[in-house]
């Protein structure tokens, strides 16, 4: 017998037709008995306790169900065991297909290598001829002067050395115009710390990639920058806001409106007292009818 694996054509009308009279129980033990025979592609043993097991039935149950069985020929004994003439039909017809695609399978590899051989096998055979003196002379290449000045460039290339001049400078000068205000403007040191900190992103797992890309260091920095927030405030607005939306901004884009309004009540005018003098004001009350007028003399301060 062999080791593979097989499959096996099942066809439900046949197994009606060929279950029909049978009780569940019968049933199910014939099905069990055949799906054991396929596995092991061979009969079974007549080990009834094991096979009562197997088929999760008492002993005295199975050993009824199994004369039932034997007695409607739908399972047979032979000297090697319990054993089922259509089980060894659809094995026999499962191991031919395997064996027939196996050897399709072998063909199609051995006429792709008998494709791929004859080219690994050729062999060029290349014949160097050496050099005679001349054509050494001539295929010489001198060596590159690398002691060339400045002017002897400018008057070959001038206007190569003019352009290189004009990046070099153009790069040198922007870089330093552009320097601090990209710095003020880029990624706040130690401010995004902060905050993620602050927001519970670092202690939950990895920080959202939105609140870490330049856009995100540059709307942080004009808080700073524009709206004169420190990093105090700027943390505890993002704090706040977070509490009153029940988790932290998708962002920091997102907080730029309560920034805004922290900075224009900081930047506000301080308040003054009223002077109102309406019909009812404390003011236009005559003395005497005061809360405090209604406290005893003697607890007044």
């Amino acid at each position: 017998m062999t080791d593979k694996a097989v499959h096996i054509a099942f066809y439900p009308s046949n197994w009606l037709a060929g279950t029909r009279g049978l009780t569940p129980a019968e049933t199910g033990v014939y099905i069990t008995l055949v799906c054991m025979m396929y596995e092991r592609q061979a009969p079974l043993p007549f080990e009834h306790a094991r096979l009562a097991r197997m088929c999760n039935c008492p002993a005295g149950t199975f050993k009824k169900i199994l004369a039932v069985l034997l007695e409607e020929r739908k399972l047979i004994e032979t000297p090697e065991g319990l054993w089922q003439r259509r089980v060894e039909k659809e094995i026999g017809a499962a191991r031919t297909a395997i064996d027939e695609a196996s050897d399709r399978a072998k063909r199609a590899a051995e006429a792709r290598w008998s494709k791929v051989k004859p080219q690994s096998d050729h062999r060029e055979i290349v014949t160097v001829t050496p050099q005679s003196v001349e054509q050494q002379d001539a295929q010489h290449t001198p060596e590159k002067d690398n002691k060339n000045s400045n002017e002897t460039m400018q008057s070959q290339c001038p206007s190569n050395a003019n352009q290189n001049q004009n990046q070099r400078y153009n790069s040198s000068s922007s870089s330093s115009a552009c320097a601090p205000a990209d710095a003020e403007k880029s990624i706040p040191e130690g401010l995004i710390p902060k905050l993620t900190h602050a927001l519970g992103f670092d202690l939950h797992g990895q920080v959202p990639k939105y609140w870490v890309t330049p856009e995100a260091g540059m709307i942080v920095g004009r808080w700073r920058s524009d709206l004169g927030l420190t990093d105090d405030e700027i943390v505890a607005v993002a704090v706040g806001s977070a509490k009153a939306h029940n988790g932290p901004a998708n962002g920091p884009k997102v907080l730029n409106q309560a920034m805004a309004r922290y900075a224009a009540e900081k930047s506000a005018p301080p308040l003054q007292p009223s002077s109102s003098t309406q019909p009812g004001h404390a003011a236009d009350r005559p003395k005497g009818h005061g809360i405090r007028a209604q406290i005893p003399e003697k607890y007044r301060q």
